[in-house]
C-alpha cells in the first residue's frame, strides 16, 4: 500500500514524458525524393515555368547608391553565438543598391552587410513593390558577415540567437532602402556591362570533407558608364567568419575590406554578395583578426584585377526575371541520426519553411538567388562550369535572398554529426539533389 502512490506517480510521469516525446519527436522521413509529393509538384511547376523576358528597348542604363545601416544605439549582434549588444565599431555596415534598366524592366540588386538578408525586410519590400512599383524587380542578398547586427527576427529562436526584435531599426531601414532605390534609379547613365571570373580555389576548403569538392571561383560583373565611372559586383564562396566569434565589435569582415579595395582601385561603387558559402571556409591566413581580413581582401582584389573578362556583344541586351516559389515538405530539424522535431514544434520556434529562387538574367549572365547557405560542392558536383562553357552562359549562384531555410549541402553529408547538417539543415536528407535539379531545370529554360 505504501508503494502504490510513488509507483502511481512514477507511472504518470513516464506517461507524460512519453506523450511529450511522441508529440515533439518523429523519425526522419527518408522517403526517396522522387516519391515525395512536394518534389513531384515542384517538377510539374518547373516543367511549365515561363520566365519573364524583357527585350531591350534602349541601351543599358545603370545607377547605384549605398547607405550606412549601423545603428546609433545599442543593438544585439548576429553570429554563431548570442551577443546582447555590440560595444564598438571597427567598420560601418552598409546596404548597397545597383540599378540596371534595359528599357523593358527596372531591376535592382541589393546586398546588405548582414549575416543574411532579413526576411522581415524582404516582406516589407515585396509589399511596397506589389503596391507601388510593379515594374521593379528586386534581387536580394547579403555579405554573410558574422560580426554584424541582429534584432531583425521576431521568432522565438530568432530572439534567442540574434537578440530582441528592434522594430525601430527595421522600419527605418525599410524606408531608407525604398529611398535608395529611387536614388540609384535617378543616378543611372548609359553603360556597358560584362562578366568576369577568376580562380581562388587555393583559398577555400570544404568544412564537411577536407578532401571534398569545392567551388573556389570569384565571379561577378563590371560596369562602365558614359561618364567613365566604374562599378563592380563580386561573389565568393569563402565564409566570412574571419573575426572572433565571441567578439562584440561590429564589422563587415573581409567583404567590407574588399569593397574598400575596389574603391581604392578606382571603382566608384563596389558590392559583395555571399556566393555558395554552405560548407566552405577560407584557409591559409594567420595573424590578428583584422590583419587577416585585410590580407584576404588584398589577395582577392589582386586576383580580380587579373580576372578573365567576357565582353557582351551589345550594350542593348534582354533581361529575364522570375521569383520562383519553392515547394517544401514538413521541416526536418534533426537532433539525432534518425530523429527530428515534429513540424508543428519547428514552426512554433521558427517559422514555416518558405522560400523562392530568384532568377535574374542579363544577356547571357544568370544570377540565381537561393534562400539558404547554398553549398559550392553542389555546383561542383553538377559540373555547372562545364555547362556554362558549352552553352555560352555565365552562372552566378548566391545565398540569402530574403528567406532562410538553413543549410543545403551535398546529401552524402546529411548523417554527419556536424552543426551545418545536424542543427542547421532544416529541410531533409535529399535537398542538395532537389535544389540542384531545380536550378538545372531553370537554367535550361533559355538554351
Amino acid at each position: 500500500m505504501l508503494l502504490r502512490k510513488p509507483l502511481k506517480f512514477f507511472s504518470y510521469t513516464l506517461a507524460v514524458i512519453a506523450l511529450l516525446a511522441i508529440s515533439l519527436i518523429a523519425p526522419i522521413d527518408r522517403t526517396p525524393l522522387e516519391e515525395q509529393s512536394f518534389y513531384q509538384e515542384m517538377m510539374k511547376e518547373l516543367d511549365t515555368l515561363r520566365l519573364k523576358k524583357y527585350p531591350a528597348t534602349k541601351k543599358l542604363i545603370i545607377g547605384w547608391s549605398e547607405f550606412n545601416i549601423t545603428p546609433h544605439y545599442s543593438m544585439p549582434m548576429a553570429g554563431y553565438t548570442p551577443k546582447d549588444k555590440f560595444d564598438s565599431v571597427h567598420d560601418s555596415l552598409f546596404c548597397r543598391v545597383l540599378y540596371i534598366n534595359n528599357g523593358g524592366i527596372q531591376s535592382f540588386i541589393i546586398s546588405m552587410d548582414l549575416m543574411l538578408f532579413p526576411p522581415i525586410l524582404k516582406q516589407k519590400l515585396d509589399e511596397y513593390v506589389a503596391q507601388y512599383k510593379k515594374n521593379y524587380f528586386l534581387y536580394l542578398s547579403a555579405t554573410h558577415t558574422h560580426s554584424a547586427i541582429g534584432g531583425w527576427d521576431k521568432s522565438l529562436v530568432g530572439k534567442f540567437t540574434i537578440g530582441n526584435y528592434h522594430e525601430k531599426w527595421v522600419e527605418s531601414t525599410t524606408q531608407e532602402i525604398i529611398k535608395q532605390l529611387e536614388i540609384a534609379k535617378h543616378s543611372s547613365l548609359p553603360s556597358s556591362l560584362y562578366y568576369w571570373e577568376t580562380d581562388a580555389s587555393e583559398l577555400v576548403q570544404n568544412r564537411l570533407d577536407r578532401n571534398g569538392k569545392t567551388d573556389g571561383w570569384l565571379r561577378g560583373i563590371k560596369m562602365l558608364r558614359q561618364d567613365s565611372s566604374r562599378a563592380i559586383v563580386a561573389t565568393f564562396s569563402g565564409h566570412p567568419t574571419t573575426l572572433d566569434l565571441l567578439g562584440t565589435t561590429l564589422s563587415g569582415d573581409y567583404p567590407a575590406e574588399l569593397v574598400k579595395q575596389f574603391k581604392q582601385g578606382g571603382y566608384q561603387f563596389g558590392m559583395f554578395m555571399a556566393g555558395m558559402v554552405g560548407s566552405h571556409r577560407i584557409v591559409g591566413f594567420e595573424g590578428d583578426q583584422f590583419h587577416k581580413t585585410d590580407s584576404i581582401a588584398k589577395i582577392l582584389a589582386t586576383k580580380i584585377n587579373h580576372s578573365k573578362q567576357f565582353t557582351m556583344n551589345s550594350d542593348s541586351v534582354s533581361i529575364i526575371t522570375r521569383h520562383i516559389p519553392i515547394q517544401f515538405g514538413p521541416s526536418q530539424l534533426h537532433f539525432a541520426k534518425n530523429w527530428k522535431a515534429r513540424n508543428w514544434a519547428f514552426c512554433s520556434l521558427l517559422e514555416p519553411l518558405k522560400g523562392e529562387f530568384t532568377y535574374l538574367q542579363i544577356g547571357n549572365i544568370i544570377f540565381m538567388g537561393t534562400p539558404c547557405d547554398f553549398s559550392g560542392e553542389l555546383y561542383a558536383d553538377a559540373d555547372f562550369n562545364k555547362w556554362c562553357e558549352q552553352n555560352n552562359k555565365h552562372l552566378i549562384i548566391t545565398s540569402f535572398n530574403g528567406n532562410y531555410i538553413g543549410y543545403v549541402t551535398a546529401d552524402q553529408h546529411y548523417d554527419k554529426n556536424e552543426e551545418e547538417v545536424m542543427a542547421l539543415n532544416w529541410v531533409g536528407p535529399s535537398f542538395g539533389r532537389y535544389f540542384t535539379t531545380c536550378i538545372q531545370k531553370m537554367v535550361l529554360k533559355n538554351e
